[in-house]
């Protein structure tokens, strides 16, 4: 009976590679090529990143704004009376709905979880409300005060404006000029 055996050198090949073990690992120039790699890819990707996230929180503060106003809409709607919504800019970065188009809100504040006493809500994100007239919604669905909300993210290098037309449509554009 005959056994298989290995092809000359195969076995010298294989003892070799048993005696690679612990002394085995990545040459100090290996580790430095890799680190330089990492390095340089942090280093372009940062700014792309910092950039993206100073955007998407002028976009969620502004978006929140939409969300807020539409609220008021619906409101208005539902219960037959105008509602307004009332904005205070930086500092207080905050607003409210009442019913009623007087302004500061004499009474009927509405109020709702995330609210404070006086029907206050403070802006989610460190975003910041730069231009805030108040905002009217009659019965129908309509404003009867319109304009332009502006938020600017924490960082003060970007902007964006949310209009609210006389139809009632309420839109996301991109400001023309931050301050």
């Amino acid at each position: 009976m005959t056994l298989y055996t290995l092809p000359d050198g195969a076995n010298d090949a294989m003892n070799r590679d048993r005696r690679r073990g612990a002394d085995d690992g990545f040459t100090l120039v290996e580790l430095l090529i890799v680190i330089a790699l990492i390095v340089t890819v942090t280093a372009i990707g940062t700014p792309f990143y910092l950039s993206y996230q100073r955007a998407q929180e002028t976009n969620g503060a502004a978006r929140e704004l939409m969300t807020v106003l539409s609220r008021a809409r619906q409101l208005a709607i539902t219960r037959s009376n105008s509602v307004s919504v009332e904005t205070q800019t930086h500092p207080q970065n905050r607003w409210r709905l009442c019913t009623g188009t007087t302004t500061p809100c004499p009474g009927g504040i509405v109020t709702g979880p995330g609210t404070d006493a006086s029907g206050w809500t403070i802006m989610d994100n460190r975003s910041r409300i730069t231009q805030g007239p108040r905002i009217t919604f009659n019965s129908l669905g309509s404003a009867t005060a319109t304009g332009t909300l502006r938020v600017q993210n924490s960082s003060q290098t970007g902007c964006l404006d949310v209009l609210v037309n006389p139809s009632g449509r309420i839109q996301l554009v991109g400001a023309t000029a931050c301050p």
